[in-house]
């Protein structure tokens, strides 16, 4: 307790440095970050040794007026990711921030700290209200950290979509909570969890917890706001974000689920199952097409959040089966993809970040390429993030998934029928096209970035990033691989939380474990053996490529008689144009074609393609539904003529139907 509390001040110290006169703005950037570090260490800490614990009674950390702040074993896991998120980015971000030099680096610095701290209080909230105005807060600090770089063009727009999305999301979560509490003594959550609800209230609860935590994960279609949003914000705050913040509404989701809902529904099951293979589908087919590099991984964001809600949903559905035992795997794979995730979304951010200082801002991959030369330690970082990010075994992103499928694998097991036995076919089949879409997104973000020659000019001048952010992606990129090959531990310890703190049920036998023993028929996944499988033909390779008296010959590349030049290798768009055409009914590409003024004498004109992806999510629902509100805030405006006479009749007309309809209930 007394190290969460000194992590508290930490964060405090770092938030009061905006105050710092301007002339010493770095060192107030300095102190905020070395602040968020240590408070963020005090944070992990604190969890880690609680989530060590027998977790059998939660643990009380202050109490401030008539909030209490507790850690049980749910929350220690979002702590656990919030703080090491925090460490990471804080690490990363003292030498980031220096490119923000002049530019509101206090407030950059300070909202930083703070929207790290808004998120440990969203965890640690015990009561409806504590956690609705630490969501508040986390929501409007996160929107002036989009909103940071507003001169810049379109910024503004995107920072306020974000702001109005957030908002509806909250209101969503709100309505879940006052349905819940609506017969409680009071909100807070022991009084949540020993309410009983009719069904109805339930379903109601359960739909507006499911919209309101949904639209903050990024599930398609409340997802639009997150591929604008992302590219927008500083890349050490899209890290945040990405690893840290989405996490957050897989935490709110749980707490309903776990604490407040009572017994769940298939529905219920089937809803969040369904939603989350589309999203996992969409996000990972919309990586494949993107050109913004960290637009590329805000959709991978959708996409891998919605791997993890596929765990939740399948444990939903198995809950309602006669073998729910076997539930306690989806909810394990939700928590340790959850986790890993953070690492590797927020590795590949830092990366993203790094590789626009070295392109002088450049976002666009299309104007890449080479930067592995130049910058080879970002190169070698983000390899081990890519492979994370495509599922590659002995990576951490592998894990999550393998339990996830395991997780399916246990749907046809349950004995619930064959619809059960459908939707695993179904969780297979898309979570298989899922992943290889991923994999093909990350050979194409890594290849068309750091392989091949320079694109442009300024490909060629790209220099290695700082000190700080170099040991900020180093530390990631160990953490990617530890966790893919000791695994265990990690896996072990959630199954820990799910089995002490989140349902009643049989604890998980031992066939569910990642490696099971050799006597059970599930499959195994042995890391040891790979890694050791795969350093031998590593040597191999090696051997064979760089070894001159070996296999290898090197030569030019022939041209037909010509000098290859770099508009002759690969492009993204080009990569990606298979996968385009053959889901062209989805993507609806829209190629432009324009002709240019002739060059030369005797060749014709140069012709020049643009290709563009229309968000279908936006162009079929949220501008139809944008021009409705116009129509009928239209209408309303000629209600509303200024008259007082004819808003007095406004009232009565409403008097006497409240009066005819207490008539008829009364009846």
């Amino acid at each position: 307790m007394n190290l969460m509390i000194t992590g508290f001040f930490c964060y405090i110290l770092g938030m009061l440095t905006v105050f710092v006169p301007k002339r010493r703005e770095m060192w107030a950037h300095y102190l905020a970050q070395g602040a968020t570090i240590l408070g963020s260490l005090c944070v992990f800490m604190s969890a880690v040794v609680y989530l060590l614990t027998d977790m059998s009674s939660p643990q009380l950390i202050c109490v401030v007026g008539n909030f209490s702040l507790e850690m049980d074993g749910w929350n220690a896991v979002f702590l656990a990711i919030t703080g090491l998120g925090g460490i990471i980015t804080g690490v990363y971000g003292l030498g980031y921030g220096i490119f923000y030099q002049g530019n509101r680096l206090r407030i950059l610095s300070s909202l930083f700290t703070t929207f790290v701290f808004s998120m440990v209080l969203v965890a640690l909230a015990q009561d409806a209200l504590g956690f609705l105005l630490a969501w508040e807060i986390m929501a409007v600090v996160s929107f002036l950290l989009v909103n940071h770089e507003a001169e810049k063009k379109g910024v503004w727009q995107i920072a306020y979509q974000y702001l109005v999305m957030t908002h509806l999301g909250t209101a969503a979560i709100m309505i879940a909570f006052f349905v819940v509490g609506s017969g409680a003594q009071d909100l807070q959550f022991s009084s949540l969890a020993m309410e009983t609800l009719d069904v109805g209230t339930r379903n109601i609860a359960f739909l507006a917890a499911f919209i309101g935590f949904a639209l903050k994960a990024g599930l398609v279609p409340l997802h639009v706001w997150l591929p604008n949003a992302h590219p927008a914000a500083p890349s050490h705050v899209s890290a945040l974000m990405s690893g840290v913040m989405l996490n957050m509404a897989l935490y709110g989701f749980g707490r309903f689920i776990f604490n407040f809902l009572g017994p769940v529904e298939f529905w219920w099951g089937l809803l969040v199952f369904s939603v989350a293979l589309i999203s996992a589908f969409a996000g990972a087919l919309y990586a494949q097409m993107a050109t913004d590099m960290k637009r590329i991984l805000a959709y991978s964001s959708v996409e891998n959040m919605g791997i993890v809600f596929v765990g939740m949903g399948t444990g939903m559905l198995l809950l309602t089966t006669n073998h729910q035992e076997l539930a306690m795997l989806g909810f394990v794979a939700a928590i340790v993809h959850a986790f890993n995730h953070s690492i590797m979304k927020t590795l590949l951010f830092m990366s993203a970040g790094s590789i626009m200082h070295g392109m002088s801002g450049e976002k666009n991959i299309e104007k890449m390429g080479g930067l592995g030369k130049f910058m080879p330690k970002t190169a070698l970082f983000t390899l081990i993030g890519a492979m994370g990010l495509a599922a590659l075994p002995l990576t951490s992103g592998f894990v999550g998934e393998w339990l996830t499928f395991k997780s399916l694998l246990h749907l046809v097991n349950a004995q619930a029928g064959t619809g059960f036995r459908l939707l695993a076919a179904f969780g297979f089949v898309s979570l298989g096209l899922t992943a290889a879409f991923a994999l093909g997104a990350f050979v194409r973000f890594y290849g068309i970035i750091f392989l091949g020659r320079p694109r442009t000019n300024i490909g060629e001048k790209a220099q290695e990033t700082s000190g700080s952010m170099l040991i900020a992606m180093g530390i990631s990129s160990f953490l990617v691989v530890a966790m893919g090959v000791f695994c265990a531990p990690i896996v072990e310890l959630a199954i820990k939380v799910i089995n002490k703190t989140l349902v009643k049920l049989p604890a998980l036998t031992n066939n569910l474990i990642i490696m099971p023993q050799a006597n059970t028929d599930a499959g195994v996944y042995a890391p040891l053996a790979l890694a050791a499988l795969f350093i031998v033909l590593a040597v191999i390779l090696y051997g064979l490529t760089y070894k001159k008296n070996l296999l290898v010959k090197s030569d030019v590349t022939w041209n037909c008689g010509t000098v290859s030049t770099n508009r002759q290798q690969y492009s993204a768009t080009g990569f990606s144009k298979p996968v385009r055409r053959a889901f062209g009914a989805i993507l609806k590409p829209i190629r432009q074609k324009s002709y240019l003024q002739k060059s030369h004498d005797y060749f014709g004109r140069e012709v020049l393609y643009k290709l563009s992806l229309p968000d279908r999510f936006t162009d079929n629902l949220y501008q139809p539904m944008q021009h409705w509100l116009v129509k009928a805030a239209a209408f309303l405006r000629q209600i509303q003529t200024g008259s007082v006479r004819l808003y007095v009749g406004y009232v009565m007309v409403a008097m006497i139907l409240v009066l005819i309809w207490g008539a008829m209930y009364r009846g």
